[in-house]
């Protein structure tokens, strides 16, 4: 019974020479063009769409059938056609190892979640494209799973762009009420209210709908009705619209080069808003080529840039605004990829979408570096943990949508820590805010946990290990952070290096000092140095040697952080009065640069960390505890051999 799904598809497809001319260019090919080329051909053939009937054997019987897997296939040929690809030919054969890889879609029923990972899953046929995907929900659906839902008062976004498949969800009742489930097709084309779709149960010809709004008080359910020459005894509720649109390799598998074309122009339009600060617009801003993704995975439609990449991106920021430092990658959500729960990975997508920021709190208001003697606690309870505790000095709250948070384990070890995420607007969670003398593009302040549940989704990695989670973290974090400073202070010195060209002083431009020129020199050779050994902290972090990387990157922190310091401060004093102003930025370079100084681990904490992984704990356990023992000298002996 199930030989339709093993066999191959014999003879090349036509579909190239069904194109019409003016769509041969891949940006132009609509869903349309591209599913009525493989009705075409499918109805000739017979093999290039799976169809429902072929894979509803496979599902249990409780399952309600395959028409999500087999919408998701038909979506996929019509993917491959938009990407200038042929047709697969073994769809069949691709739906049998999207069963084999996740068993449990044979139980049916799929979730939306389960839907996205079906449509990431084919992906990795499309070559050098790559998927990105929204779905939007309907304020009353039981299948949401985020906050993306059509307002009540509107209608979902229908509308088709080239490179765009829209897979549409319906509920299906009997006039009785009862719900005989969901099923799911492809839109092909929309005319006002009038919808063409095509049908996984015979995806050769053509079903029509009508798109009428209905419910109480127009509370945005829609439903899609038969056209009045079929009497249907069903009624079909929209609950979820999945808009899948294909890029191509052209337009996201970006080199550096094109990310500092698309910085330079957001940098530019930002800052006629007023905005250039801003890390929430700059994510909305940059969402669409990439920014926020270009170091998160590529399942969760990140690019996967190695450290050494990302290095250059944080450095190249930082010459606009050393506040830049978040607007680049994943950020703090990094910390995510240490987790294994769905739950937790989704809030990925948000950040690959723009549409998520994170913060992280770790810093107590009587615990700094020192902090794996923090205060705040985790119990565990029946589904989760019940968070308690006071944060300080913690930077982004204001902006976050979620905020990674450090605790003590539930046993209450020293050194035995917990990291969780939650919601920005969790219950029993404060935010307070106070200013600061810098990095001023984020808020800074702190928080209250009083009682707050977080589900055990949401603890990332096992429990009493948050130590090495945030130890992996913030070396990266650290090394890029030194990245966007030594962007910062090169910047500063190229200004420098205008105005000692342009300024006038007794009949002469002031580069004519030479003792002006010298702190050029050194400050530039310096930052090159720092630069130099960044690059082979990132080749550690790339081969995975952290242990080898630590006292690199906590030296990088430290020094690389103070040379460019050093190289804003002379670039502000050959300004003078007007380095004292806010005509130039040379002042909140320096301003933004002393907050670095501080933030993610200060520069004495740093050489300290050090000098004990240079030479030895011992001096760490000095410098930290208030009873030591004077250690017994070692005997010199003398070799006389």
């Amino acid at each position: 019974m199930f030989f339709l799904l093993l066999y191959f598809c014999s003879g090349a497809s036509n579909v190239d020479a069904q194109l019409p001319e003016s769509q041969t260019r891949k940006s132009t090919v609509t869903a349309e063009v591209a599913l009525s080329v493989l009705q075409t051909n499918h109805m000739t053939s017979g093999d290039l769409l799976v169809e429902q009937g072929e894979l509803d054997p496979l599902i249990a019987k409780s399952g309600g059938g395959a028409c999500p897997t087999a919408a998701v296939g038909i979506a996929f040929q019509a993917l491959r056609v938009m990407s200038g690809m042929k047709p697969h030919t073994s769809p069949h054969r691709l739906a049998l190892e999207a069963f084999r890889n996740s068993p449990d879609l044979l139980n049916g029923r799929l979730s939306n979640k389960q839907v996205v990972d079906l449509l990431l899953h084919y992906q990795k046929h499309l070559e050098n494209s790559k998927l990105a995907i929204r779905v939007q929900s309907a304020p009353n659906s039981p299948y949401a799973t985020d906050a993306n839902i059509w307002e009540v008062t509107g209608r979902p976004d229908l509308t088709i762009q080239p490179r765009e498949i829209k897979i549409l969800s319906y509920t299906v009742s009997e006039p009785s009420g009862h719900v005989l489930g969901r099923h799911f097709v492809i839109l092909k084309k929309l005319d006002g209210d009038k919808l063409l779709v095509v049908d996984p149960q015979s995806p050769g010809k053509d079903r029509r709908y009508m798109l009428e709004a209905g419910g109480a008080e127009r509370c945005g359910r829609y439903f899609l009705r038969y056209p009045p020459e079929f009497q249907r005894p069903y009624t079909n509720e929209l609950n979820t619209v999945f808009t899948v649109r294909v890029e191509y390799a052209d337009s996201t598998s970006r080199d550096f080069g094109q990310i500092k074309t698309l910085i330079d122009a957001t940098a530019k339009k930002l800052k006629l808003q007023n905005k250039l600060r801003s890390p929430r617009d700059w994510r909305r801003e940059t969402a669409s080529f990439g920014l926020p993704a270009l170091d998160l995975p590529i399942d969760v439609g990140g690019f996967e840039w190695s450290a050494e990449q990302m290095l250059e991106v944080f450095r190249y920021a930082g010459r606009y605004d050393l506040n830049l430092r978040d607007v680049v990658g994943g950020a703090h959500s990094r910390i995510l990829l240490h987790a294994d729960a769905p739950e937790a990975i989704d809030l990925l997508r948000g950040v690959v979408k723009g549409e998520r920021y994170f913060a992280i709190t770790i810093t107590e208001p009587d615990y700094g570096s020192d902090f794996t003697s923090m205060q705040s606690t985790s119990q565990k309870v029946d589904g989760g943990y019940i968070l308690n505790g006071q944060k300080r000095f913690n930077a982004r709250l204001d902006q976050a949508t979620d905020v990674i948070v450090i605790t003590k384990n539930p046993d209450g070890q020293r050194g035995k820590l917990n990291v969780f995420v939650l919601p920005i607007n969790s219950n029993g969670l404060s935010i307070e805010t106070f200013g600061a003398h810098g990095l001023t593009g984020n808020s800074y302040g702190g928080m209250t946990m009083n009682d707050v549940f977080v589900p055990d989704h949401f603890l990332i990695g096992e429990d009493g290990n948050g130590y090495e989670v945030f130890s992996k973290h913030f070396l990266y974090w650290r090394l890029m952070q030194t990245a966007a400073a030594i962007g910062t202070a090169e910047q500063a010195l190229q200004q420098m290096a205008d105005r000692l060209k342009t300024r006038i002083v007794f009949g002469g431009p002031i580069g004519r000092f030479t003792h002006l020129q010298q702190p050029m020199g050194q400050h530039t050779t310096e930052l090159k140095m720092a630069h130099a050994l960044a690059v082979q902290a990132a080749k550690l972090i790339d081969e995975d040697r952290y242990s080898e990387a630590e006292p690199l990157i906590n030296g990088l922190k430290a020094e690389g952080v103070e040379i460019a310091l050093k190289a804003v401060d002379a670039a502000a004093r050959a300004f003078g009065g007007e380095g004292y102003s806010d005509l130039v930025d040379i002042g909140d370079r320096l301003r933004d640069l002393n907050g670095l100084r501080i933030a993610d681990g200060t520069t004495d904490v740093m050489r300290s960390a050090v000098v004990r992984s240079q030479f030895g704990r011992e001096f760490w356990d000095m410098a930290n505890q208030g009873n030591f023992e004077k250690p017994e000298p070692k005997l010199q002996t003398l070799d006389t051999r």
